[in-house]
């Protein structure tokens, strides 16, 4: 799948669903993070035929990050997502392989982030969760599909 039919797919989404994924208070709230990446699953992962591999919730605040580490197989192609609970927040993923070298990030200024990637080799890599802008601490939570 590409990032523009990624892109088309979440923005229709987002549209089609109005302010569902508008967050609307800058309180940390855990439930609102995971409903948030709920429904993004339920449509960009499930609806596009991908799997759910992991998921995890974490919070953070302005300028901190949350690294995991994730196994990622070449041959496959992985959609990380990620949502955050906060009015105004920026949150950004961030891949990196086993040698620290950056494979793919999205840091496009908002809630909800992304990263399609297809790894050149099997292996261990850090997934990067960073705050890049929050008025407060902000819960967030992040997935890993894929689809062999």
């Amino acid at each position: 799948m590409t990032r523009t039919t990624l892109l088309a797919a979440l923005s229709a989404l987002l549209f089609g669903l109005g302010t569902a994924f508008v967050p609307t208070t800058a309180q940390a709230d855990p439930a609102k993070a995971e409903t948030c990446l709920d429904e993004l699953i339920s449509a960009a992962v499930i609806g596009n035929g991908n799997r759910l591999r992991a998921k995890d919730s974490d919070a953070a605040a302005d300028k901190e990050e949350v690294v995991y580490r994730v196994t990622l197989y070449k041959g496959m192609t992985y959609l990380l997502l990620g949502c955050a609970d906060g009015e105004g927040v920026d949150l950004d993923l961030s891949l990196f392989d086993d040698a620290g070298e950056l494979v793919d990030r999205d840091a496009s200024p908002d809630a909800q982030p992304f990263v399609s990637v297809e790894p050149a080799k099997t292996g261990e890599y850090l997934l990067r969760v960073m705050v890049h802008k929050a008025s407060a601490k902000t819960d967030f939570a992040v997935a890993v599909a894929y689809k062999d």
